[in-house]
């Protein structure tokens, strides 16, 4: 599975990276912020044909064709083209995500960054690395000396927007600075030691499997606004609930969470 997922992957990325800074077919999905191209839907077939081809028996839930359910123990979660808005406005944080579970407990993760051209991958009690090398967090121990990641959206939920923007701004005052990609280089950078720790108040399935192994992998924590685990809803009638989620090391993962609470999640 290994072997197939790292190359579904880099496949994905090489065919989004021909058609960055030429995105056309640019839909919008629901608010403003959730928009689809012709890339997402080219990368999303190249990658299910390719796990078809490979695992045929393995389900499949992937962001834009949804579930499809084999029977199998174990189901591909793909994001095939993960900051999409920023693929579109032609900035480079943009890649492609996919995790396999083993009912609903991430074993393999990868995380593909095609135009720095770095690939995240994790198997479950292996580590966590990039480019084949090992990956470290942040060994600061004090918010007010890292950069912090942190995902907006737009939403019609009038509490939830005060309370994302409540969270924004004690990030700021808390944390050296703070950084928006609302993609996986939050993740990535974070992984990297770059970033102190990332947070985002609403995601989906495919934004953050990869990232529930990644993070424990690379000695991290990885978990939902109130600190407990991430639990990845796989049911047909919940898959698509939302999830709020920080990531990072330790001793930083357990400031943002105080700051998460403050601002009321």
């Amino acid at each position: 599975m290994k072997e197939t997922l790292l190359q579904g992957v880099r496949q994905a990325g090489r065919l989004l990276l021909a058609r960055w800074g030429r995105a056309h077919g640019v839909r919008r999905k629901g608010t403003a912020s959730d928009v689809v191209t012709e890339a997402d839907l080219a990368s999303e077939r190249l990658l299910t044909d390719w796990i078809r081809r490979c695992h045929p028996d393995h389900n499949l839930l992937s962001e834009e064709s949804g579930l499809e359910h084999r029977g199998s123990e174990f189901t591909w979660v793909i994001d095939p083209l993960d900051g999409t808005s920023n693929f579109a406005a032609g900035l480079p944080w943009f890649g492609v995500m996919v995790a396999v579970l083993q009912q609903t407990t991430p074993v393999l993760a990868a995380m593909y960054l095609p135009v720095p051209d770095t690939l995240y991958v994790a198997e479950r009690g292996h580590g966590a690395s990039c480019n084949d090398r090992p990956v470290h967090l942040s060994p600061d121990e004090d918010l007010s000396d890292v950069l912090v990641a942190c995902g907006l959206d737009a939403t019609a939920d009038e509490p939830a927007l005060a309370r994302q923007t409540r969270l924004l701004a004690l990030l700021v005052q808390g944390a050296r600075n703070v950084r928006l990609t609302n993609s996986l280089v939050d993740f990535a950078y974070t992984l990297d030691g770059h970033l102190g720790a990332c947070v985002n108040p609403h995601c989906m399935i495919w934004d953050i499997a990869p990232a529930c192994l990644l993070f424990p992998e690379a000695r991290g924590r990885f978990t939902d606004l109130r600190g407990e685990a991430v639990r990845l809803e796989l049911h047909p009638a919940h898959y698509r609930r939302s999830y709020g989620v920080v990531g990072g090391p330790p001793v930083l993962h357990s400031q943002v969470l105080r700051l998460a609470k403050q601002a009321g999640f």
